[in-house]
């Protein structure tokens, strides 16, 4: 920890109610949609597909959750910064599963345009954090 975070004024201090975020609540919902999904995946890609993307989406909720109870804005820009990076591997393993036919072509736009609502929604709360604390 740095002295500058140590020194912050009480008005820098970040912690929120993660459940009140509409990033939060959309991965939730992301989560239990590809929970739903994998349930048809065929048994040998329990420990490979539906292992990697249930973790890979459960991450995104936890690191908004994380983040948003930090006491420092640069706790919770990293934080975001992993919820942004868990999605984006949400969207591979999505698209690698469309390939392999366990999602259809429906169930890939819907899941990738879930991503993308999550994506911009982290990339706003980033863009704010990073402003607040020029």
């Amino acid at each position: 920890m740095s002295k500058e975070d140590i020194l912050v004024s009480p008005d820098k201090i970040y912690v929120q109610d993660y459940k009140r975020l509409i990033a939060y609540k959309k991965s939730i919902e992301l989560e239990d949609r590809i929970f739903e999904l994998c349930k048809r995946f065929p048994s040998e890609e329990k420990y490979r597909y539906v292992d990697q993307i249930l973790r890979c989406v459960s991450s995104i909720g936890a690191n908004v959750c994380e983040g948003a109870s930090q006491l420092y804005p640069r706790k919770y820009f990293s934080f975001l910064n992993n919820a942004l990076g868990s999605c984006c591997e949400t969207e591979h393993w999505t698209s690698r599963s469309k390939d392999r036919g366990y999602i259809s072509q429906e169930e890939y736009i819907e899941l990738s345009n879930r991503c993308l609502e999550i994506k911009k929604l982290i990339i706003t709360y980033l863009k704010n954090i990073a402003k607040e604390n020029k």
